[in-house]
């Protein structure tokens, strides 16, 4: 009967086991995260510009050229340059930048995480390939009657923006990091830098703050409207970090341009009429005494001293020719971080006058490498010092 029953039991098959759903090849993933990364930019970037188009009764413009004027200014925040009548527009706001930057970089990041076997090269490439390519096509599709980006310039300008985003979110993803004996001197170089342009910041900062009323009349000589006074805000929250930058040039000595044949700096002014933008109106209407010169060079000295310091501290036991030798290799350091950042922040915003505007990338490393790497090298000095001093004791 036993042998009936078991019989007679219908046989159930066998439960699958639900495995793992197979993932993309890592081109079409790759380019899926390009594509959806580009997207995201731009409709960031759109929405403002689209909404300033249809609130603005005095736009004569369609809707097919708001769109590309919105296509337009997200190839700005990549970094490229616009050629306008009489000259070009090449001054990117850092802040603009800083969101394709992040997009990239959260794309690699998620592929890396999708597709743990691949190498970085392969998944950096899988990224910035597409990204560059979608890039291209929107500088194709994107002229205005007298404004149109160059095709291979932005491609160009896309697949730099694009292997530093997707490396930098593929080495977070995989937990890469420096080697341990160059940590101490990167923390140290960028200590220096996060002073002087933290500095930088509370420079211009206070400038603007002084001279609010002069700022105000300046934003309401355009007449912008509500709509545009929007506007306008945005633009100059996205140049604050141009200011920033501009602001530790004037620290670091070489200063910055606002056209051609201007100079604004601790030793030298020159400045004639300037657009009637509010963030501008920061800038002295006359040059600085002497003596504040003197005490602006003091802060990239102080910010290596400090560098140098942190430099020793972070190199318990190292020989004290070896601490200072690094201590001297702050200063470069320190100087390349600064001279990329003038470079960045700079540009040209058409042509006559304004072909040239923000420091000189030049000048301003060749400043903050002499002024920070001698600091840091007292710093160091000291540092030892102060450290010799106390192992050999109270009685010594």
């Amino acid at each position: 009967m036993t042998d009936t029953l078991q019989r007679s039991r219908p046989s159930m098959p066998p439960r699958r086991v639900a495995g793992p759903e197979p993932t993309r090849s890592l081109p079409v993933a790759g380019a899926r995260a390009a594509l959806l990364a580009a997207l995201l930019g731009l409709v960031a970037v759109a929405a403002p510009v689209l909404l300033v188009w249809a609130s603005d009764a005095r736009a004569g413009a369609g809707v097919l050229d708001a769109i590309r004027m919105a296509g337009q200014l997200w190839l700005v925040a990549h970094g490229v340059s616009l050629e306008v009548p009489g000259g070009s527009l090449g001054l990117t706001p850092l802040a603009l930048l800083a969101l394709p930057l992040w997009l990239v970089a959260r794309a690699g990041r998620g592929l890396a995480r999708s597709h743990g076997d691949a190498t970085l090269p392969r998944l950096v490439a899988a990224v910035a390939g597409p990204y560059a390519v979608v890039v291209g096509v929107v500088a194709a599709a994107a002229p205005t009657p007298g404004v149109r980006a160059g095709v291979v310039p932005a491609v160009l300008a896309a697949a730099v923006l694009g292997l530093l985003g997707a490396a930098s979110g593929v080495a977070r993803e995989r937990g890469l990091r420096v080697p341990e004996r160059v940590r101490p001197l990167l923390h140290a170089a960028g200590l220096a830098t996060a002073t002087l342009l933290g500095a930088g910041a509370l420079l211009a900062g206070g400038a603007l703050a002084w001279h609010l009323p002069r700022a105000a009349e300046l934003a309401r000589a355009s007449d912008p409207g509500p709509v545009g006074g929007v506007a306008l805000l945005l633009l100059g929250l996205s140049l604050v970090p141009n200011a920033v930058v501009w602001g530790a040039s004037f620290l670091a000595g070489p200063g910055f341009a606002v056209g051609v044949g201007t100079a604004v700096g601790p030793f030298g002014h020159e400045l004639g009429p300037v657009p009637a933008f509010p963030l501008l109106g920061g800038l002295p209407s006359d040059g600085v005494p002497g003596w504040v010169g003197l005490l602006a060079l003091a802060v990239p000295l102080l910010a290596g001293v400090l560098a140098g310091a942190v430099l020793v501290r972070l190199r318990p036991g190292t020989g004290r020719s070896r601490t200072l030798l690094e201590a001297v290799v702050v200063g470069p350091a320190t100087g390349l971080v600064l001279g990329l950042a003038a470079w960045t922040s700079g540009g040209a915003v058409g042509g006559g006058r304004l072909a040239e505007v923000g420091p000189g990338e030049a000048a301003v490393f060749l400043a903050v490498t002499a002024l920070v790497g001698a600091g840091s090298l007292a710093g160091a000095a000291v540092q030892h010092h102060r450290i010799a001093r106390d192992d050999a004791g109270p009685g010594n």
